[in-house]
């Protein structure tokens, strides 16, 4: 069912995808981004934020995200149907073979992960970051530019990476997500 429907609403969505986006979309890939990657770094752009978004798939607040699929998507059923898939139970079992429980009825974020339209909801959902990037003419003021696959993303810099990481941590804060802070670090393109 949920191939089905990935199939139906996936190129609506992906109309208003940012380009700057990688990751489980049609036509794109890790290569791709990295080819991108590859590019600002020869033109220049070598102050890097590696960024790492903390349990991103796990912390996606179900309302906002159900806001940006209604934004493109108008049919009740539809969105009924996708917040039931957001509101199913994932058994999960530990390292010793324990079952553990997670998501549910009474769940207000993440997507259950091995879903087939989760990785579509949650580029959906980071799509907001990097239109609020753009919209906010952040790659102008920082000289920057992101490039994102999935839950980690990069902003290349000519000297601004610092600022770009602070003003990063403020923009997720707001859309309830946030950066690991063990895995997102300031790097050199030049001396690794």
């Amino acid at each position: 069912m949920q191939t089905a429907l990935k199939l139906v609403v996936e190129p609506i969505f992906e109309a208003d995808m940012e380009p700057s986006a990688y990751g489980y979309r049609p036509e794109r890939s890790a290569q791709d981004a990295i080819r991108k990657v590859h590019k600002l770094a020869c033109a220049g752009y070598t102050d890097i934020v590696d960024a790492d978004l903390s349990k991103y798939f796990d912390t996606i607040p179900h309302l906002e995200l159900l806001k940006s699929v209604a934004r493109r998507i108008v049919d009740r059923d539809v969105l009924h149907l996708i917040k039931l898939w957001l509101k199913a139970p994932v058994e999960e079992r530990d390292e010793k073979g324990n079952r553990r429980m997670s998501g549910g009825k009474g769940s207000k974020q993440g997507t259950p992960q091995g879903g087939v339209a989760s990785p579509m909801l949650a580029n959906l959902y980071m799509n907001r970051f990097l239109k609020y990037w753009r919209i906010t003419e952040r790659g102008r003021s920082f000289q920057a530019e992101v490039v994102n696959y999935a839950d980690d993303f990069v902003i290349l810099s000519r000297g601004h990476a610092a600022e770009a990481l602070e003003w990063t941590r403020g923009a997720m804060t707001k859309i309830g997500l946030t950066l690991n802070e063990a895995k997102t670090s300031i790097k050199q393109a030049r001396t690794f």
